[in-house]
């Protein structure tokens, strides 16, 4: 048998990578900070050894996964405010976006409830550069959009439907039920946002 090329490695590599950060979030949800390394690997049916040789330990991994999920969920809110079109409908674009991201990808999810949270879980100001970024690249274009709508008090909406729809997510991932009508749920929470604008002096 010949040996691997180095392509071939680096491929091998992220589906590891890949596969050790969905069973952390599983365990995550199930667990909170208190996983272990050992439940990681038996979720992702891993040796223990192999998922420390990618991450020396939990807060490592839980670094990794939160700044990926990070990078993914920008991705999500580009694409959602990125097209020229009324704060109404990128607002339900968002919604229903960000709530299928979330059923797809437990990670992301974990982000947006730690965020939620303040990171209570994780003392000591570990997550403070990415709690920044958060604000700066995640949050603040939600706030715009609900600002555009004329909304009094866009930062406490913003709030609301994010705590909203954290709270949705949560009903169903927890409970392991079928993903919900993403469509539905973004429509009514605007729904009210919008209600409200008109009622603006």
């Amino acid at each position: 048998m010949s040996p691997r090329t180095k392509e071939q490695n680096e491929e091998i590599r992220l589906l590891r990578v890949k596969q050790i950060m969905q069973a952390a979030a599983e365990v995550y949800l199930e667990q909170g900070i208190t996983m272990e390394m050992r439940d990681v690997a038996t979720k992702a049916n891993l040796g223990y050894g192999t998922v420390y040789h990618y991450y020396k330990n939990k807060h490592a991994l839980l670094d990794d996964l939160l700044w990926q999920a990070f990078h993914d969920a920008r991705q999500v809110t580009e694409e959602a405010f990125g097209i020229p079109q009324p704060p109404g409908q990128q607002l339900r674009r968002y919604g229903t976006l960000l709530l299928k991201q979330w059923f797809r990808d437990r990670s992301v999810y974990i982000l947006y409830k730690m965020i939620w949270e303040n990171f209570h879980q994780v003392p000591g100001g570990r997550f403070q550069k990415l709690y920044d970024q958060f604000q700066i690249e995640l949050y603040r274009p939600l706030v715009s959009a609900i600002q555009q709508l004329g909304a009094q008090e866009p930062e406490k909406r913003a709030n609301l439907l994010l705590g909203s729809m954290i709270g949705c997510a949560g009903l169903w991932i927890h409970h392991g039920h079928e993903e919900p009508d993403t469509d539905d749920i973004a429509d009514s929470l605007v729904r009210s946002i919008e209600k409200e604008g008109t009622l603006t002096p």
